[in-house]
């Protein structure tokens, strides 16, 4: 029954707050425009100097690949760097903005909704990438051990020689992988809860109690981040199935694909304000 009400508690909290997910939505949107000039200025700026690029336009062109390698090595490059710089610039506004979320989620109302976001921003970065960079040594624990896990599938298989039990392994590997991906994630998520709810400056502490919070209660834990997942799951397959059936034949589908598309991403925001509030939710309960 916890597991239940901490969800629909979540369900409920980011559905009133359409404020939090129309911000959320903004700085994806922002973020993906920004993405999407410097990646495709970078790609078409390359292009326009390859003799056979116009026949990317209309379908895969593998002559333009390997000249694109060959010829524009730097422009690949930059391309990557560029890349790279966007994920960690994007994994660094998803950190400030998971402190405006619990703020938000955590403080009395006693001022505007802007006020207090912003502020939680500001005032847990600092704890909450001190937390990213502890974390890193739950992925490296994580990394060794489907390295370990490969090794040993390599050597069942003989290094891909059954195929069958490739295949079947494969599939074994994906979803242990898949499963503990999550688990970290929902430790780090209950280490910002703590965080926030105490106001604590101990981020190595809260890690660490963190991961006691959620073997204790190892069940209840799985069961409503994984209901959380099954809600993204859902969502995803309705835009998806949404989008299979709208044809590209007008300009007036495009826009209504354009659209879908802003609302699936601001289902996603939505997502992750649920996620915060169910979990604040179970946790606020379970220590009460």
């Amino acid at each position: 029954m916890k597991v239940l009400k901490s969800y629909s508690n979540g369900v409920r909290e980011a559905t009133i707050r359409p404020k939090m997910v129309l911000l959320l939505w903004f700085f994806n949107l922002l973020f993906g425009f920004i993405i999407f000039y410097l990646l495709y200025n970078r790609l078409m700026e390359a292009m326009s100097r390859s003799a056979i690029s116009e026949g990317m336009l209309s379908k895969v062109n593998y002559h333009f690949v390997f000249e694109f390698l060959t010829y524009h090595g730097q422009a690949w490059s930059t391309i990557r760097s560029t890349a790279v710089v966007l994920v960690c610039g994007y994994i660094m506004v998803s950190i400030y903005l998971l402190g405006g979320i619990l703020h938000s989620l955590v403080e009395t109302p006693k001022t505007s909704f802007s006020q207090r976001f912003f502020q939680g921003c500001g005032k847990f970065f600092g704890r909450f990438f001190r937390l990213f960079i502890y974390s890193l040594i739950l992925w490296f624990v994580f990394f060794v051990f489907m390295f370990i896990l490969y090794q040993v599938g390599d050597a069942l298989t003989g290094k891909g020689v059954n195929e069958q039990l490739t295949y079947y392994l494969f599939l074994v590997g994906a979803a242990i992988a898949l499963f503990f991906i999550f688990f970290i994630n929902m430790i780090q998520d209950y280490a910002r809860i703590k965080i926030v709810t105490e106001d604590s400056r101990y981020v190595f502490r809260s890690l660490f109690q963190s991961i006691g919070f959620v073997f204790k209660r190892l069940g209840g834990t799985l069961v409503l981040y994984y209901l959380l997942v099954l809600t993204g799951v859902v969502i995803a397959l309705v835009y998806w199935g949404f989008k299979a059936v709208i044809p590209f034949s007008s300009a007036a589908a495009i826009l209504i694909t354009f659209v879908v598309s802003q609302l699936f991403i601001a289902s996603h925001a939505w997502l992750k304000v649920a996620f915060q509030a169910g979990q604040l939710s179970y946790y606020t309960d379970s220590r009460s």
